[in-house]
């Protein structure tokens, strides 16, 4: 996998009233199973009637109805993440209940609501799977290498010295295409040295 779109970092939260019962969805970046399930014992709370959730990271998926009947909770707060085409994601939905039964078509809409509402509130961004480069160059050359950057990759740091210093994010797939065109940009076989070979690197387009 080589992108994936996630949430920015924060905690999401929207609420939710169907029928006197209320839905408070939280949501959540998350780098593994470990880190969603944290996410979902610092988020419960102890006087809510139910604590469903859902998450897909990399290493897994999970959905936990927490005693609602089966399939009305964490499948459809599962099912909001995977229209949203998220990855990376954890959303919580505690319930308290409002005295009125909403049957399980009821409650399959309003855990998938609640889900879909928290999730839309926010902007996705996209994760790149990059390896970090530095390289060097003159000013002379700093506007032309600047857009090449722009055009492939993202621009972590530039150091300004007796010659521009960069540290640059390039998409993995991308970096034989990259190194191509700064030759020609340079007029020269580039000095270039990998310092990370394989990170996610955030692109917020």
């Amino acid at each position: 996998m080589n992108e994936i779109w996630t949430l920015p970092a924060g905690k999401w939260e929207q609420t939710l009233v169907v029928q006197k019962s209320k839905f408070i969805a939280f949501a959540t970046r998350v780098m593994s199973c470990d880190e969603a399930q944290k996410f979902i014992k610092n988020v419960a709370m102890p006087d809510a009637t139910h604590h469903c959730y859902a998450y897909v990271t990399e290493d897994g998926q999970k959905s936990n109805d927490n005693g609602e009947p089966a399939g009305t909770a964490g499948l459809p707060i599962l099912q909001a993440i995977k229209k949203a085409q998220l990855t990376n994601v954890v959303v919580v939905v505690e319930r308290y209940f409002g005295g009125v039964k909403l049957g399980t078509g009821g409650l399959a809409r309003a855990y998938g609501q609640a889900a879909s509402q928290v999730l839309s509130s926010v902007k996705p961004v996209r994760w790149c799977d990059c390896c970090v480069l530095t390289l060097e160059s003159g000013y002379e050359q700093q506007t032309a290498i600047g857009k090449l950057i722009v055009q492939y990759g993202r621009v972590m740091l530039i150091d300004y010295e007796n010659v521009v210093r960069w540290r640059v994010a390039i998409p993995l797939n991308q970096q034989s295409a990259f190194v191509n065109e700064l030759t020609e940009v340079l007029h020269t076989k580039p000095n270039v040295t990998v310092v990370e070979p394989c990170v996610w690197v955030e692109f917020k387009d």
